[in-house]
């Protein structure tokens, strides 16, 4: 037994000391690192932006000059250098001269250095190569990229996609998401956010991928392009509104909604009364982008829906039209009290706190409104209490 004890003790002693070496080693390297990246910061920094500026304005860079900074890059801490300011370069100014800067990166060798990058076995250097190689837009890397597209890890795939979308390559962009599906681990969100992100021909691989057969990937591109909120998009859109495919349904509504295409509004309105709960809902919430009086109506008979969705988004989209106190006033005079019920709870929780808005107006239309809610809340809290008594 003492034996065991000792040769424990001497295990997990050599374990710390072990540890303890790799620590030393790990903080000494990091500070000759930094050390000399700040001796060679001083020098290959100002060389390097004196270029981009030639670039920015335009300028021709001499065959000596690039020859100069693709020698320097056999340097890992001055390549190390360069490429952090190719990169703040490329995703913090915008314009022609930006390809020109991509092509510098291609020539002196940084594109291939984090392809070969990407291609380590090491999950967490891929994603960050995949993410670097987005950034610099060469389209060297959309073999090696598409290549891996089907790894399981997801950042790694997230940014694969970020970099094909940054790259702008509307073919290679679209036969990607052609064989997305409902499987893949990224969400729905980030995938919209993808597509959002494209730096190609939207209009090209929204109209292709709209009407694609792949209904997951369709959804995708119709919301991305109600975000986009392109009029020209509206028709193609308008198609899926009545589609038999409810995510199709619901993600045309969300687009045009955005869109705020007034050519399609009394479609929208009479989505209020379709099949699925979460259409109606939906319809309800994009209502609050269009100004027109002509969706009071509707909504208000949405407010005694069954679900509480529709009637929330209903009564939010209500109290932002300009004329929706009439209708709110309307609704207070009549016995629905489920309609009333669901209005001051979307009052209470907006942001600004409508009802404490209307009863410190100017607008006497607008406290007289206040007066009655009141009213109404004072005598519902009251018979409330007369239930919970005589329950009790």
């Amino acid at each position: 037994m003492e034996k065991y004890v000792y040769f424990s003790i001497m295990f997990f002693s050599l374990i710390i000391f072990f540890l303890y070496i790799y620590i030393l080693y790990e903080k000494t390297s990091k500070i000759y690192k930094n050390k000399r990246i700040e001796k060679y910061d001083i020098k290959v920094t100002p060389y390097i932006d004196s270029t981009l500026d030639k670039i920015i304005n335009g300028q021709d860079i001499d065959f000596d000059i690039l020859e100069y900074i693709k020698s320097q890059c056999e340097n890992k801490y001055k390549r190390a250098i360069i490429e952090r300011r190719l990169l703040h370069s490329l995703e913090n100014f915008k314009g022609d001269f930006c390809k020109k800067i991509t092509e510098l990166c291609e020539y002196i060798g940084i594109v291939q250095y984090e392809i070969d990058n990407f291609k380590n076995r090491n999950l967490h250097q891929k994603a960050l190569a995949s993410k670097k190689l987005g950034q610099f837009r060469s389209k060297y890397a959309l073999e090696p990229l598409l290549k891996e597209i089907h790894i399981k890890n997801n950042d790694v795939k997230y940014n694969i996609l970020l970099a094909l979308s940054k790259i702008g390559e509307e073919e290679a962009f679209i036969k990607v998401f052609e064989n997305i599906d409902a499987s893949v681990d990224l969400s729905e969100r980030s995938l919209i956010e993808i597509v959002d992100s494209f730096e190609g021909d939207k209009n090209k691989i929204y109209k292709r991928m709209i009407d694609s057969d792949n209904n997951f990937s369709a959804c995708v591109f119709i919301k991305s392009a109600g975000n986009c909120k392109d009029k020209s998009l509206s028709d193609t859109i308008a198609k899926y509104l009545f589609s038999e495919d409810k995510e199709r349904r619901i993600a045309a509504v969300k687009a045009i909604g955005n869109i705020a295409d007034v050519n399609y509004l009394d479609d929208i309105i009479k989505l209020l009364e379709d099949s699925a709960w979460e259409v109606r809902a939906i319809a309800a919430k994009v209502l609050n982008n269009f100004k027109n009086s002509k969706i009071l109506i509707p909504l208000a008979k949405s407010l005694s829906d069954s679900q509480w969705y529709v009637r929330y988004n209903a009564a939010i989209s209500i109290l932002n039209n300009k004329e929706g106190i009439d209708t709110i006033s309307y609704i207070f005079k009549g016995e629905d009290r489920f309609a009333k019920d669901i209005v001051i709870s979307a009052m209470e929780n907006s942001p600004n706190d409508k009802l404490y808005l209307y009863e410190n107006s100017e607008d006497d239309k607008k406290r007289q409104l206040a007066a009655e809610i009141k009213k109404y809340i004072a005598m519902r809290d009251k018979e409330l209490e007369y239930e919970y008594n005589d329950a009790g």
